[in-house]
Protein backbone atom coordinates (compact mmCIF):
# COMPACT_ATOMS: atom_id res chain seq x y z
CA UNK A 1 0.00 0.00 0.00
CA UNK A 2 2.83 2.37 0.56
CA UNK A 3 4.58 1.32 -2.56
CA UNK A 4 0.64 2.22 -4.38
CA UNK A 5 0.76 6.05 -2.87
CA UNK A 6 4.67 6.91 -3.82
CA UNK A 7 3.79 5.46 -7.46
CA UNK A 8 0.37 7.45 -7.59
CA UNK A 9 2.28 10.80 -5.99
CA UNK A 10 5.03 10.02 -8.35
CA UNK A 11 2.61 9.88 -11.53
CA UNK A 12 0.62 13.34 -10.22
CA UNK A 13 3.72 14.54 -9.99
CA UNK A 14 4.81 14.35 -13.57
CA UNK A 15 1.34 15.28 -14.49
CA UNK A 16 1.77 18.47 -13.11
CA UNK A 17 5.47 18.79 -14.72
CA UNK A 18 4.09 18.11 -18.05
CA UNK A 19 1.23 20.47 -17.93
CA UNK A 20 3.85 23.04 -17.01
CA UNK A 21 5.97 22.11 -19.62
CA UNK A 22 3.20 22.50 -22.23
CA UNK A 23 1.94 25.83 -20.48
CA UNK A 24 6.19 27.07 -21.21
CA UNK A 25 5.95 25.43 -24.75
CA UNK A 26 2.51 27.39 -25.89
CA UNK A 27 3.82 30.84 -24.56
CA UNK A 28 7.02 30.37 -25.85
CA UNK A 29 5.27 29.67 -29.37
CA UNK A 30 2.45 32.10 -29.25
CA UNK A 31 0.02 28.90 -29.14
CA UNK A 32 -2.23 30.82 -26.82
CA UNK A 33 -3.20 33.86 -28.92
CA UNK A 34 -3.44 31.11 -32.21
CA UNK A 35 -5.45 28.89 -29.90
CA UNK A 36 -7.67 32.03 -28.85
CA UNK A 37 -8.61 33.18 -32.27
CA UNK A 38 -9.25 29.49 -33.61
CA UNK A 39 -11.78 29.62 -30.13
CA UNK A 40 -13.63 32.44 -31.60
CA UNK A 41 -13.83 31.42 -34.91
CA UNK A 42 -15.29 28.08 -34.22
CA UNK A 43 -17.53 29.92 -31.72
CA UNK A 44 -19.39 32.14 -33.81
CA UNK A 45 -19.60 29.49 -36.86
CA UNK A 46 -20.98 27.20 -34.02
CA UNK A 47 -23.24 29.95 -32.81
CA UNK A 48 -24.07 30.77 -36.83
CA UNK A 49 -25.13 26.97 -37.37
CA UNK A 50 -27.05 27.39 -34.21
CA UNK A 51 -29.46 29.84 -35.27
CA UNK A 52 -30.03 28.23 -38.32
CA UNK A 53 -30.63 24.78 -36.91
CA UNK A 54 -33.36 26.93 -34.96
CA UNK A 55 -35.08 28.29 -38.09
CA UNK A 56 -34.85 25.08 -39.73
CA UNK A 57 -36.62 23.10 -36.44
CA UNK A 58 -39.23 26.38 -36.30
CA UNK A 59 -40.06 26.05 -40.49
CA UNK A 60 -40.43 22.15 -39.45
CA UNK A 61 -42.55 22.92 -37.30
CA UNK A 62 -45.06 25.03 -39.52
CA UNK A 63 -45.03 22.72 -42.22
CA UNK A 64 -45.74 19.81 -40.09
CA UNK A 65 -48.46 21.68 -39.15
CA UNK A 66 -49.53 22.88 -42.69
CA UNK A 67 -49.09 19.08 -43.09
CA UNK A 68 -51.47 17.87 -40.60
CA UNK A 69 -54.12 20.70 -41.51
CA UNK A 70 -53.85 19.29 -44.98
CA UNK A 71 -54.61 15.60 -43.89
CA UNK A 72 -57.26 16.82 -41.86
CA UNK A 73 -58.47 18.39 -44.89
CA UNK A 74 -58.03 15.17 -47.26
CA UNK A 75 -60.03 13.05 -44.93
CA UNK A 76 -63.28 15.12 -44.48
CA UNK A 77 -63.12 15.76 -48.00
CA UNK A 78 -62.83 12.11 -48.40
CA UNK A 79 -65.67 11.42 -46.28
CA UNK A 80 -67.90 14.10 -47.46
CA UNK A 81 -67.39 12.09 -50.94
CA UNK A 82 -68.42 8.71 -49.16
CA UNK A 83 -71.35 10.38 -48.07
CA UNK A 84 -72.42 11.52 -51.42
CA UNK A 85 -72.12 8.38 -52.85
CA UNK A 86 -74.53 6.83 -50.01
CA UNK A 87 -77.05 9.62 -50.12
CA UNK A 88 -80.78 7.91 -50.80
CA UNK A 89 -81.26 11.66 -53.13
CA UNK A 90 -78.01 11.87 -54.89
CA UNK A 91 -77.36 8.84 -57.37
CA UNK A 92 -73.98 10.18 -58.67
CA UNK A 93 -72.73 6.96 -59.89
CA UNK A 94 -72.17 6.97 -63.26
CA UNK A 95 -74.43 3.80 -64.04
CA UNK A 96 -77.08 5.63 -62.53
CA UNK A 97 -76.88 8.55 -65.22
CA UNK A 98 -76.37 6.37 -67.85
CA UNK A 99 -78.98 4.18 -67.55
CA UNK A 100 -81.42 7.15 -66.40
CA UNK A 101 -80.32 8.95 -69.73
CA UNK A 102 -80.88 5.63 -71.72
CA UNK A 103 -84.32 5.04 -70.80
CA UNK A 104 -85.77 8.52 -70.82
CA UNK A 105 -84.28 8.48 -74.56
CA UNK A 106 -85.80 5.45 -75.61
CA UNK A 107 -88.91 5.95 -74.38
CA UNK A 108 -91.06 7.74 -76.42
CA UNK A 109 -93.34 11.23 -76.19
CA UNK A 110 -96.92 10.51 -76.89
CA UNK A 111 -98.80 13.08 -75.10
CA UNK A 112 -99.09 17.10 -76.71
CA UNK A 113 -99.69 18.32 -73.55
CA UNK A 114 -96.77 17.20 -71.35
CA UNK A 115 -93.59 19.03 -72.04
CA UNK A 116 -90.50 16.06 -72.76
CA UNK A 117 -88.36 15.42 -70.40
CA UNK A 118 -84.80 16.94 -70.82
CA UNK A 119 -81.80 14.68 -71.47
CA UNK A 120 -79.41 14.28 -68.80
CA UNK A 121 -76.05 15.14 -69.25
CA UNK A 122 -73.20 13.54 -67.11
CA UNK A 123 -70.98 16.27 -66.95
CA UNK A 124 -73.49 18.71 -66.17
CA UNK A 125 -74.59 17.18 -62.97
CA UNK A 126 -73.57 18.81 -59.78
CA UNK A 127 -74.38 18.31 -56.27
CA UNK A 128 -74.92 21.37 -54.28
CA UNK A 129 -75.86 21.32 -50.45
CA UNK A 130 -79.01 22.37 -49.74
CA UNK A 131 -79.45 25.39 -46.96
CA UNK A 132 -80.25 24.75 -44.06
CA UNK A 133 -79.98 25.69 -39.58
CA UNK A 134 -78.49 22.44 -39.08
CA UNK A 135 -74.76 23.08 -38.84
CA UNK A 136 -74.06 19.08 -38.31
CA UNK A 137 -74.47 17.07 -41.54
CA UNK A 138 -76.27 19.50 -44.64
CA UNK A 139 -77.50 17.07 -46.91
CA UNK A 140 -76.98 17.34 -50.12
CA UNK A 141 -79.55 17.44 -53.42
CA UNK A 142 -78.57 16.96 -56.98
CA UNK A 143 -79.09 20.09 -59.20
CA UNK A 144 -78.28 20.15 -62.99
CA UNK A 145 -76.60 22.96 -64.48
CA UNK A 146 -77.77 25.20 -66.99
Amino acid sequence: MIADQKHSSDSIASEQEVIRYTKILAQAFGLNEQNAEVYSVLSSENRALAKRMDHYCSRHRKLKKRVKLLEERVKWLDDNVDELFTMEHCNCSKESINTSSESSSSEEFNSDHAPPEKKVDPGKIICAKRKSDNKAKPRRYLIQKV
